[in-house]
């Protein structure tokens, strides 16, 4: 019932982590961070994380080992971000696990050990964390530091997506397009590909324009598939802008416009696509 202040409840937790409390000190650290109630001040936010990490404060430890790891308000630094990674993910946390076998199965800041990260997906996943789920349902397809179990693959990305992590969901929408350990399902894979494209995924994104210009389990409609495609080419899809280069060419779904199709033709191709290259050679 009290008007929602967010100047002063900054306030007041800053005055509370001046006093050495963790919690208060992590909380005005993610103030910091994210702009709440204060100017955002990356570099700020990595001085009160790092006085609640060091007090043993796991979100802050996290939160830490996150911003090493990204180079938020810090250089990169894969092993100061394994460190509070590591200590965050014995406690139990989720994210650190996740994080930190991701760590590991590059072998950034830490050896190059894909045992390990699949331990720590497992523990993550575990927990619901939808970025481990997809992560081992990855290791599982491609038998990349565990047995390939293609089986197992699909329940890990059926449960990632579920969750609504927008990867999973591009990869499982693929596997009924193209019918890989499923049923081949093109009304089912539309309905993935779109969850994910609306959740920025810009391969689903051109995945779902290619099935609607193609008239792949949905209408034909080439406006929609334009869309779609100039949605996915702001990602720098390189499929997706060779497929709007070929439409401005042919008109279809666009006003015929030869400057600007050759113009997206070679950022396709300056983007390494191949279809790209041919059509400009030829």
């Amino acid at each position: 019932g009290v008007p929602q202040n967010l100047a002063k409840a900054a306030e007041l937790t800053k005055a509370a982590a001046e006093k050495g409390l963790a919690e208060a000190e992590y909380t005005y650290g993610y103030f910091c961070c994210y702009g709440i109630g204060v100017p955002t001040d990356k570099v700020r936010s990595i001085k009160w994380y790092r006085r609640a990490a060091d007090k043993g404060y796991v979100e802050a430890q996290y939160g830490l080992g996150y911003m090493c790891d990204t180079g938020e308000g810090i250089p990169v630094n894969k092993m100061e971000a394994a460190k509070w990674y590591l200590l965050a993910a014995d406690k139990g946390h989720p994210g650190a696990q996740c994080n930190l076998g991701n760590l590991y199965f590059n072998g950034w800041g830490v050896r190059l050990d894909k045992a390990e990260a699949a331990r720590l997906f497992e523990m993550s996943a575990e927990q619901g964390n939808p970025d481990a789920i997809f992560n081992l349902a990855h290791m599982y397809e491609t038998g990349n530091g565990v047995p390939k179990d293609d089986k197992k693959a699909l329940t890990l990305y059926t449960k990632a997506s579920e969750i609504g992590n927008p990867t999973a969901l591009y990869s499982l929408g693929m596997r009924y397009l193209e019918g890989n350990g499923v049923r081949q399902d093109y009304p089912l894979a539309a309905k993935m590909l779109a969850a994910a494209a609306d959740r920025g995924n810009t391969d689903a994104q051109f995945s779902l324009g290619y099935m609607y210009f193609y008239g792949k389990g949905v209408e034909q409609d080439s406006f929609k598939a334009y869309h779609l495609f100039n949605e996915s080419a702001r990602g720098w899809n390189r499929r997706a802008i060779y497929f709007m280069g070929m439409m401005y060419l042919s008109g279809e779904g666009v006003h015929c416009d030869e400057r600007r199709g050759i113009g997206l033709l070679k950022l396709a191709a300056e983007l390494g696509d191949e279809d790209a290259i041919k059509v400009l050679e030829g």
